[in-house]
């Protein structure tokens, strides 16, 4: 047998020849096919449509200019126990009164307390509603009427009366302390509200002393609601004028 009869007659023992190369073109291309997919599949999961929310924002008007008040919520807790140290007229019910000095039986201008009240409000803005509160109760058995003008601190002008002396705004008998609010329309810009005094004139059928457990002004414009508190306070009911300033508003 020559050579070339031998190597054909071994080629027919091993078989077919097996296309290597064209299997792992093949199995290359199988790879970059599922890379591909989960490529696309990592997409899918991130790039998720969602709806829009709207974004709202608020604004509100911003005046120039400083603007400072004193406290009148206080807690002392200096002895290891909280005390409560708030102004006796800035809330109802909380405890704290002012027991006037003694009313004659009838109205006198000489006879009043008097309020001035902070100056905490950006000025030159319309003030759409005021309202003046003051809680009171006689200090005995007698009935403590009164009646009250609105004045201006600067200048002391009166913008309005409220009430008179043969029609009080409002009268307690006994000692069970009572709120009157009244709207007072001529506190009818910030400006005035932060030159605002009330002067109320009362009497006491027993001669006696009241006592008040709230003078506010509240008011509200087309930013806030605000709530007035008196840094200075004035008892003349006895004729003797007694200045007691808020102590917080001491320089």
């Amino acid at each position: 047998m020559t050579i070339h009869a031998r190597v054909r007659a071994r080629a027919k023992e091993a078989g077919p020849v097996r296309p290597i190369h064209g299997v792992a073109i093949l199995v290359s291309i199988a790879l970059l096919v599922s890379v591909a997919v989960a490529g696309v599949g990592l997409s899918l999961a991130v790039f998720t449509s969602q709806a829009e929310r709207p974004a709202v924002f608020g604004s509100r008007t911003l005046f120039l200019g400083e603007r400072t008040t004193p406290a009148f919520r206080v807690g002392d807790a200096s002895s290891g126990i909280e005390v409560d140290r708030s102004s006796s007229f800035a809330f109802a019910g909380d405890g704290r009164t002012t027991t006037t000095s003694a009313w004659s039986t009838a109205f006198a201008a000489g006879r009043y307390l008097e309020f001035d009240f902070n100056d905490s409000l950006a000025s030159g803005v319309a003030i759409s509603a005021a309202t003046f509160h003051l809680r009171l109760a006689s200090s005995g058995a007698g009935q403590a009427c009164f009646y009250f003008e609105v004045r201006r601190i600067s200048t002391g002008a009166v913008l309005a009366t409220h009430g008179s002396s043969g029609s009080p705004i409002g009268c307690v008998t006994g000692t069970t302390l009572t709120t009157f609010s009244t709207s007072v329309t001529s506190a009818s810009t910030t400006s005035i509200a932060n030159d605002l005094r009330v002067r109320v004139f009362g009497r006491e059928s027993g001669a006696a002393p009241t006592v008040i457990d709230l003078a506010t002004a509240v008011g509200t414009t087309a930013h806030q609601t605000f709530t007035l508190y008196p840094v200075m306070f004035r008892d003349a009911a006895d004729t003797t004028v007694d200045v007691v300033p808020w102590g917080l508003d001491v320089p």
